[in-house]
């Protein structure tokens, strides 16, 4: 916690009323009783000027937000720990041009990185299939294929032909199993990597993509679906860091409910509006990848990040993440622990991009509350433990790597 106070110190001056001359006669100069030469009489030597003690140091000035007269104590807010929930497409299509290579490479450095200490990273694949989730074939079962419990995927067939990534097709109905995709969200919701803190937790991450094939189809609607619905159990745990869900893949959904971008990028909508919120960070790999921009859209990132595979497709994708872990600690501060009760109406908020001076933030009631002009409200009015930004303050902060934020206890607060 740094806290500024002002000391004020007051010189006193002491006046000097003279010197008083001495009672006692001089004596009288005259020539030495023996006739010689008169002696010079004593000059009284003036005593050494006290020096002057040294000025006392000038206190650093308090930060200048308009606040000075009614502050009581000025603190640096810290930036709240990020999680990160990585969901990494692995399907066949992503050992074309090197994706494959190109992304795992980049989270390995991302995990290695001295900057990334201290961020929880969270790793799931897509798809999954059944190779990895075989039910026992048993007489409840009702269909049995490659050796697994084939479930029902809700499409009607014909035939094979007409079944995902060569389904089996029973009853005029589509069964997933064996190596199929599973289009079960839950499938999704647990990662191969569970969350661990870096630089701990890359030695798990590079066993686990060492291990990992590129195979299958897309189905980007349940992976995205599982991998929200982890991130939200995240969140919801006390003392909670701020959680963000990244889906890295190379094209648009191929496979399982839902497949259209639009409804995919609803679920990424849902969770950014949640109690608790959830952002969404889209890494699009390739060529047939604009589409993931309405993903990132709703998922109130803005835009998503765009790999060219046939240019310097590692580095571009390791600036992703970098600046996804830079854009998603904009947001959301820790209220620093200060002793005694803390007046929550008597809290504000100021900040500063690089040399320039603080400016104060106004407060809204909460996220509902933030409009254009910006603004700051608490994660939680009742018991906050985070003060968030509103969009388009977040964004003012974005765009600066040296955003210093200051809390200032004391003062009314402003709305």
């Amino acid at each position: 916690m740094k806290s500024v106070i002002s000391i004020v110190f007051i010189a006193s001056a002491i006046a000097a009323c003279g010197v008083a001359e001495s009672s006692s006669p001089r004596p009288e100069q005259g020539p030495p009783a023996d006739g010689g030469a008169a002696s010079t009489p004593e000059v009284p030597q003036t005593p050494p000027a006290e020096a002057e003690p040294p000025d006392e140091p000038d206190e650093p000035d308090e930060p200048e937000t308009g606040f000075e007269e009614c502050a009581t104590q000025y603190d640096e807010a810290t930036l709240k720990p990020l999680d990160m929930v990585l969901m990494l497409d692995r399907s066949g299509s992503m050992l074309d041009d090197g994706k494959w290579q190109a992304a795992t490479t980049a989270i390995q450095q991302f995990a290695a990185s001295p900057d990334s200490t201290g961020i929880g990273v969270s790793l799931s694949y897509f798809p999954q299939t059944y190779s990895n989730l075989c039910l026992p074939c048993t007489s409840s079962c009702g269909v049995c294929f490659n050796g697994c419990c084939a479930l029902p995927t809700g499409d009607f067939c014909w035939d094979d032909g007409d079944c995902d990534s060569g389904g089996l097709c029973y009853s005029f109905m589509c069964y997933a199993g064996g190596g199929n995709a599973t289009c079960d969200a839950a499938d999704y919701a647990t990662p191969q990597v569970p969350l661990a803190s870096l630089p701990a937790a890359a030695g798990q991450l590079n066993i686990s993509m060492l291990n990992t094939s590129p195979a299958g189809g897309t189905p980007t609607g349940p992976a995205l679906h599982g991998a929200l619905s982890y991130a939200a159990t995240v969140a919801a745990q006390a003392e909670a860091n701020d959680v963000v869900v990244v889906l890295a893949t190379d094209g648009e959904p191929t496979e399982c409910q839902p497949q259209g971008i639009g409804e995919v990028a609803s679920l990424a909508a849902d969770a950014a509006a949640a109690a608790e919120p959830i952002s969404t960070f889209v890494i699009g790999v390739g060529t047939s990848i604009f589409n993931l921009n309405a993903i990132a859209a709703a998922g109130g990132t803005t835009q998503a990040y765009l790999v060219d595979a046939n240019a310097n497709a590692t580095q571009s994708f390791l600036d992703a993440l970098n600046d996804i872990r830079r854009v998603a600690v904009a947001c959301q501060y820790t209220i620093p622990q200060v002793s005694g009760t803390i007046a929550y109406n008597l809290v504000n908020v100021a900040f500063s991009t690089q040399d320039q001076p603080l400016t104060p933030v106004a407060n809204v009631t909460d996220a509902s509350a933030c409009g254009i002009s910006g603004g700051w409200h608490y994660d939680d009015p009742n018991a906050p433990s985070a003060i968030v930004m509103c969009p388009s303050t977040c964004e003012q902060f974005q765009d600066s790597e040296e955003t210093k934020v200051e809390i200032v206890y004391g003062c009314e607060t402003l709305h």
